[in-house]
């Protein structure tokens, strides 16, 4: 039982994988509308804030696309083994993948409402969304203080405790 219980980290090779597809899916997609976007603003069949609508949609794809990645990749390290990638994309704990998660939503967000602000849209819908995107990046941003004071605090309490990671297993 206790075999089987410590090779069950293995199942996390399934996101693993299921979220490097996405990201490369996600690469793909940004390519894509990169390559109609240079063509649509090359012609002339773009006005200047709908070619900027359309540039930060290519944008928008090339964020989601590293932050999968950046996941995909951080699994692995945790669950299965070490990887030579830079020290910022790796990860001590779920409470640290989380964050980087966080960290990478806020531009998303941020490009959603530059978006909306750029299409013209009602000032009134505008506004509600920005103030919606605004309430969620102060959300997030608390959830990362509160889970870095309480890493700073664990590491207070219990200072001789290492991180166990995959690859020490």
């Amino acid at each position: 039982m206790k075999w089987l219980i410590e090779k069950s980290r293995y199942l996390a090779i399934v996101a693993v994988l299921g979220l490097f597809v996405c990201s490369v899916t996600a690469y793909g997609l940004g390519v894509y509308k990169t390559f109609k976007t240079v063509i649509l603003i090359s012609t002339g069949g773009a006005k200047d804030d709908s070619a900027l609508i359309v540039l930060f949609d290519c944008l928008d794809s090339f964020l989601v696309a590293t932050a999968l990645l950046v996941i995909s990749i951080s699994l692995y390290e945790l669950f299965i083994g070490a990887l030579e990638v830079p020290d910022w994309m790796l990860v001590r704990n779920l409470s640290e993948l989380k964050a980087k998660f966080t960290f990478v939503i806020i531009p998303v967000m941020a490009v959603k409402f530059l978006q909306k602000l750029l299409s013209g849209e009602s000032s009134l819908d505008t506004l509600y969304f920005g103030v919606a995107v605004g309430a969620v990046a102060i959300a997030l941003a608390a959830f990362n203080y509160v889970t870095e004071k309480e890493k700073m605090n664990d590491l207070k309490i219990h200072p001789e405790e290492d991180e166990t990671r995959a690859q020490d297993l």
